[in-house]
């Protein structure tokens, strides 16, 4: 009778240590995992010298930009045009006769004639068309002014979205190698006969699990980075 006592003290301590012990490793793994996640940040990783490079070759290498400067200069253009048509009103003729006299109404006339025909039509219209080429040279200067304004948003956005997702790759892949670290001693332990095969088997799948997010985040990696270098005309390595 006593020995059953003290057989049956026996296994209430080892399964009580089995239990202080797993309780102990997941406390001590979580807050490692909180520990290691609270340590990163993204803000010191942001290098506003970089953005400031990425801004600028956005303005430089954008396709929309260099198609609003384009129109610009075209709108410049129509405005120089514009002023040299204000002397389209003016109409000069010219009629030479050595030999033989011109009769025009009651005066014959011989040798050289020249005329100057004003259209007052034409002239009417100048102020209006000078006007007009101004406007629209303005239009073309303010639509390039607010594209540049969205392009710098955009490549703000772009770049803190990378970051973003480069700090979350650090947080992931800690993560995933604590919880690969879990799984070690788990399946240390559930060898040895120490842990049940459920216990073993939760960790298989959130091992799984972790390393299934990891490879989220670097696709998400790949795609803000891509979308960065659509905006900027180049590779970000190629950035100096």
């Amino acid at each position: 009778m006593e020995k059953n006592i003290k057989k049956s003290a026996t296994i209430k301590y080892r399964l009580a240590s089995i239990r202080f012990f797993r309780a102990g490793l997941l406390s001590f793994s979580l807050l490692f995992i909180f520990q290691s996640n609270a340590q990163e940040s993204m803000i010191p990783e942001l290098s506003y010298p970089f953005l400031e490079k990425l801004i600028l070759l956005a303005k430089e290498n954008y396709p929309r930009v260099k198609a609003l400067k384009a129109r610009n200069n075209i709108a410049a253009l129509n405005v120089k045009r514009a002023k040299m048509s204000w002397y389209d009103f003016l109409a000069v003729s010219a009629f030479y006769s050595p030999n033989t006299s011109v009769q025009l109404t009651n005066t014959s006339l011989t040798g050289v004639q020249v005329g100057v025909f004003v259209s007052v039509g034409n002239l009417l219209s100048r102020g209006p068309a000078v006007k007009q080429a101004k406007e629209e040279l303005a239009v073309a200067r303010y639509t390039a002014e607010e594209f540049d304004l969205t392009i710098e948003k955009d490549v703000k956005e772009r770049y803190f979205r990378y970051m973003q997702q480069l700090t979350i790759l650090k947080l992931q892949t800690q993560s995933t190698l604590d919880q690969e670290s879990i799984l070690k001693q788990l399946k240390y332990r559930f060898e040895r006969g120490e842990e049940p095969y459920e216990t073993y088997s939760r960790a298989l799948i959130s091992t799984t699990e972790f390393r299934m997010r990891l490879i989220d985040v670097e696709a998400y990696i790949l795609q803000a980075k891509s979308s960065l270098e659509e905006l900027i005309g180049k590779k970000l390595e190629d950035v100096k």
